[in-house]
């Protein structure tokens, strides 16, 4: 009989993420998509398209029981909102997951620094905030430097550094300005309902959309480390070195892949990758870390039960030949898997953002840079019309290249000559 498998796509979807779902129809998976609109698929890979709210886990639940299907996998590219979700109905049609507790605690910020910290993973000293006033309280306890996060955003939403005293005074702007634009991008994160929590077993709740953690500064550079967990044990995929605008913001700026490290330096990120997948809980499912080298050690910022967003899977795919699409579905059937990772080139990529607050009125990318066989991904996020802006006021992504060379500075170079001819004109609104 054959196997039902749902996906729960992004908004963005690459070209090999198309590939893997293909692959897995040909091998006669009978696939299912879930979205909260309808999505225009290149090729007709799936039985039917289920649209609901799928940031409503109760109804979106009760939504797929309704269907007398009983789906085998069920899996996401890199929607962070929905890993809940599927840890959940892992639970109630018995396929391999995560516990629906540890996905929670993946998704919250503060639930991943109390958990990290109870099983001794050294982790920034941090502090919970509801308001203003437990900022500002915040700050003075944990002192300057400091970062101020959402806890349950991504991408760097909101997030801002008080370095000195001088950002001292401007803390409150800094502060309503970022909830501003969190509020304004409510429907990408999902707060979670009373009723949510319970079924997630969750008794001390966060507001995933306005509330902050006040932590520890950790200082050095940074990567991410995309991985498959299968059976608890945590293989590497791909590491990425980030880019990131200087402070006090971490807007991510762009990328290079695979990010040479020493032996005994990879065996660290080996090492403490594992140990905080066995400390969250993550048993069975793709995994996204990001990782700071403070003067102490490599510490982490977070971890995420789900693959890398934006260019991370066609990168992947480029360096290592694996697609953590396919390698999910795998997992989630409970197919031993085993992986020898020999990189195949190098992959550079930068974001798209705006230098200015204003409305997007023209976009030029020429066919030299649409048809380079070498530029792996080109993707705008925002449109012609879309109002932009970057920190304080916003934390805009206007979109993203992604291009592969033989070495890293063969990608590097390539990368800045195809960005030099994307023009994007932005006026005042």
């Amino acid at each position: 009989m054959a196997k039902n498998v749902l996906f729960i796509p992004s908004y963005i979807e690459g070209k090999h993420v198309y590939a893997s779902l293909i692959k897995l129809h040909d091998l006669g998976y009978t696939l299912y998509s879930l979205c909260d609109r309808e999505l225009n698929h290149p090729v007709d890979i799936f039985e039917e398209q289920f649209i609901c709210d799928i940031t409503k886990i109760t109804d979106t639940m009760e939504f797929l029981k309704k269907q007398n299907i009983h789906f085998d996998a069920v899996f996401t590219n890199s929607v962070e909102l929905v890993t809940p979700l599927i840890a959940l109905l892992a639970k109630h049609y018995g396929f391999v997951g995560n516990d629906p507790g540890t996905a929670f605690h993946c998704r919250s910020k503060y639930h991943m620094r109390k958990k990290l910290q109870a099983e001794k993973i050294p982790v920034p000293g941090f502090r919970l905030c509801k308001n203003y006033q437990d900022v500002e309280k915040a700050v003075t306890e944990i002192g300057i430097p400091c970062v101020l996060k959402p806890v349950g955003w991504h991408s760097s939403f909101g997030t801002f550094m008080i370095r000195d005293k001088k950002d001292l005074g401007k803390l409150k702007m800094n502060y309503e300005n970022s909830i501003q634009f969190l509020m304004k991008q409510i429907s990408e994160i999902s707060p979670f309902t009373k009723e949510e929590l319970e079924l997630l077993e969750i008794d001390d709740e966060v507001n995933m959309v306005t509330d902050y953690l006040v932590e520890e500064y950790m200082d050095g550079p940074e990567i991410t480390i995309d991985a498959v967990v299968q059976n608890g044990k945590a293989y590497i995929l791909g590491i990425q070195e980030q880019i990131i605008m200087p402070p006090p913001y971490f807007v991510r700026i762009g990328g290079c892949m695979p990010c040479q490290h020493s032996d005994n330096t990879q065996k660290e990120i080996q090492d403490l990758i594992q140990k905080t997948v066995e400390a969250i809980g993550i048993h069975d499912s793709a995994t996204h870390t990001e990782i700071i080298f403070t003067k102490d050690g490599p510490r982490i910022v977070e971890i995420a039960c789900r693959s890398g967003s934006d260019d991370l899977h066609e990168a992947i795919y480029h360096v290592s030949g694996y697609s953590t699409v396919y390698e999910s579905v795998m997992i989630a059937l409970g197919i031993k898997r085993e992986y020898d990772f020999n990189p195949k080139c190098y992959v550079a990529m930068s974001y798209l953002l705006p230098d200015r607050k204003g409305k997007i009125t023209k976009i030029e990318i020429p066919e030299r840079v649409t048809k380079d066989p070498d530029v792996i991904e080109l993707r705008m996020t925002k449109n012609i019309g879309s109002v932009v802006a970057p920190p304080p006021i916003g934390f805009d992504y206007m979109g993203f290249i992604s291009v592969k060379g033989d070495t890293e500075e063969q990608a590097q170079k390539k990368l800045r000559d195809a960005s030099d001819h994307i023009k994007i004109t932005i006026a005042d609104e």
